[in-house]
């Protein structure tokens, strides 16, 4: 899938089912660059129409999740106070900044779940990216931060959305307006993460949360995801009416009668997708 070495993928699980992304800029705590995203959205592309994927697993090469986007060679984000008087290329940036922006949409539109792997710092847009998965299994050695304050900006890819959402207000107002590390003790209390473990524990660990889900019905856990998404603005009585309208799809696949037949068999079911 890849067209560089700045990001692998590979398939494990039993029936290959998980689809592993590696960020692989090592020497560079896996910071974000232009080439390295349009891969990276590429692959989410890919990833969307290939039914066999049914999770994905992000995590970093090397003792970092990553520490953000690396600005050298690309498009400074410092914009100076007045820039229509210095002539400064707005527009530009704006179309620069897509390069991250369409990214980051690709991956949430991933019907699939989608879980980080936090193998150490995650900082800046990588804390954005972690927010933007559905489930983190984080290592004890991982700290965390909204680093944009610290440049003078704000946490534009995203964070600002998913943050409150994951950390509740109080704590992500924190985090967003001081820029402080947390450390991993900390997110997890506050429910960044599913789960904490030792760094020499944490592949397992991930592995064994990605098998349960390559296991599940992709049909319902897809329908799922989708109704969490877009009826979470909505009132009840609305969020019902989706529902009422999505639930006969999930009751006449094959998974769904699977599901049936194994409990009536007291057995375990074995879903294929369809």
């Amino acid at each position: 899938m890849t067209k560089t070495n700045t990001i692998l993928t590979e398939r494990r699980g039993e029936t290959g089912g998980i689809l592993w992304i590696t960020l692989n800029r090592p020497e560079k705590l896996n910071a974000l660059t232009f080439p390295l995203l349009a891969d990276f959205r590429e692959i989410c592309v890919e990833a969307r129409n290939d039914r066999s994927v049914r999770c994905v697993v992000i995590t970093g090469a090397g003792r970092g999740f990553c520490a953000g986007m690396d600005f050298s060679g690309a498009a400074s984000s410092e914009a100076p106070s007045q820039p229509v008087d210095t002539g400064i290329d707005i527009e530009g940036m704006r179309l620069n900044f897509r390069n991250e922006t369409e990214t980051y949409i690709a991956l949430k539109r991933l019907e699939v779940p989608i879980i980080a792997s936090i193998n150490g710092p995650c900082v800046g847009a990588g804390f954005d990216l972690a927010s933007h998965c559905d489930m983190a299994v984080g290592s004890t050695a991982a700290r965390y931060q909204v680093a944009y304050v610290k440049r003078g900006v704000y946490a534009d890819l995203g964070g600002f959305w998913s943050l409150p959402k994951i950390l509740g207000w109080r704590k992500a107002m924190e985090m967003m307006t001081t820029g402080r590390f947390m450390s991993a003790e900390e997110a997890h209390e506050a429910g960044l993460t599913n789960y904490l473990v030792e760094p020499d524990e944490l592949e397992a660990k991930t592995i064994e949360l990605a098998t349960a889900v390559e296991q599940g019905p992709p049909i319902a856990q897809k329908l799922g995801k989708l109704l969490a998404t877009k009826t979470a603005g909505m009132d009840f009585e609305n969020a019902m009416l989706w529902s009422e309208t999505a639930i006969p799809l999930v009751m006449i696949s094959e998974d769904g009668k699977e599901g049936g037949r194994s409990f009536a068999e007291k057995r375990e079911p074995v879903f294929t997708g369809r």
